[in-house]
């Protein structure tokens, strides 16, 4: 059961939704798009987004049966202690190679456009043990951290994104609606990783008084990202064309780099937006590193999660040094996690609901 201490708010939900999905892949969504479906991939990331507000009303109506209990708890119910467990260790164990993936991921932009010549290994520890400290101070701590950054990052975000207008040809993105329908549902499921991070709401939502409240505020955050997402995609693949987007590794980085303002005291406004998009991989890893300690915890059977943190820090740093480069990472992350998603985001909430109700278990 979930303490008294540890309760969130429906509006803190949102932003820890919103702040845990938004995070390095949003560099790179629309060269995935435009590769995927040409200058309908904004078609992609909408649909990618309607069917993610589907599984949030999911994840809600399974949270709701199992009022002050997190996956890790009503899991057991549903399916029994040892298969319940046994879910919840997978998912652990899932969210430890999306923190380490994030990590360096994250390390490689910073290396390429900020922090040149800082070594690899330092760059991840320091972000680990920033993080590790955050998350030692609990869910109300990372629910607070998430609602103060939310309004720093995105309202610069947005300034700068509308500078940009100058570069932009809108007919680049013509002819419209083009794609074969097959084609656009078969090119959905490569970009579900971009909206990574929704499935913490199986555990978050746990955290509040009354779960049923966090239908409006989760169905918000997924519509913000949704629509962010999209207005990335157009606004890249407007300025560069749809060829030229593909062929960027971080379409997100060439687009703020593309911005030129004269007169303005700050002359690289991508150093600008990358320093703030530091808050939201952090966010995203604390979010997703607490679940991770939590789920343990549940697992092993004890009340705290704390001491399991430091010894996660530690697998979470040597994952992260597996790769030999960015283009093994992006290798490994293309065949990892476009299956662990739909399973955890999709196919295991349906399940647990659908057991659930034949059971006739929770809070009908």
């Amino acid at each position: 059961m979930i303490r008294n201490n540890d309760n969130i708010s429906p509006y803190q939900i949102a932003m820890i939704i919103i702040m845990s999905v938004i995070s390095v892949g949003v560099f790179s969504i629309a060269s995935d798009a435009a590769a995927a479906a040409g200058t309908d991939g904004w078609l992609i990331v909408a649909i990618a987004g309607l069917l993610n507000i589907l599984a949030v009303f999911i994840i809600v109506r399974l949270n709701s049966r199992f009022p002050g209990k997190t996956f890790a708890e009503y899991s057991q119910t549903i399916i029994g202690t040892f298969p319940g467990k046994a879910l919840t260790c997978l998912f652990a164990i899932y969210l430890l190679l999306v923190i380490a993936y994030i990590a360096r991921a994250f390390t490689e932009v910073v290396k390429m456009f900020l922090l040149f010549r800082t070594p690899t290994e330092v760059i991840i520890l320091s972000l680990i043990l920033v993080c590790t400290y955050i998350v030692r101070g609990g869910v109300e701590c990372i629910a607070r951290v998430n609602e103060l950054l939310f309004p720093i990052l995105f309202i610069p975000f947005f300034i700068v994104l509308m500078f940009g207008f100058s570069i932009m040809d809108f007919s680049n993105l013509l002819p419209t609606l083009q794609t074969p329908p097959d084609k656009i549902l078969t090119a959905v499921p490569g970009l579900l990783f971009s909206f990574g991070g929704i499935e913490l709401a199986l555990f978050y939502m746990g955290f509040m008084k009354n779960p049923k409240k966090a239908l409006r505020p989760a169905m918000f955050a997924v519509l913000f990202i949704t629509l962010f997402l999209v207005v990335i995609t157009v606004f890249c693949i407007a300025a560069f064309g749809q060829n030229a987007t593909t062929q960027f590794l971080w379409p997100l980085v060439s687009y703020f780099r593309a911005i030129s303002l004269p007169g303005l005291f700050i002359e690289r406004l991508d150093g600008v937006i990358l320093s703030l998009w530091m808050l939201t991989v952090f966010t995203t890893i604390v979010s997703a590193y607490y679940i991770a300690g939590y789920s343990i915890s549940k697992v092993v059977g004890t009340k705290e999660q704390k001491q399991y943190i430091l010894p996660l820090a530690i697998l979470i740093y040597y994952f992260a040094l597996q790769p030999d480069s960015l283009a093994e990472l992006y290798e490994w992350g293309s065949v990892i996690f476009p299956y662990t998603i739909t399973v955890f985001l999709y196919i295991v909430p349906v399940v647990l609901l659908l057991i659930a109700k034949l059971r006739k278990l929770g809070v009908r």
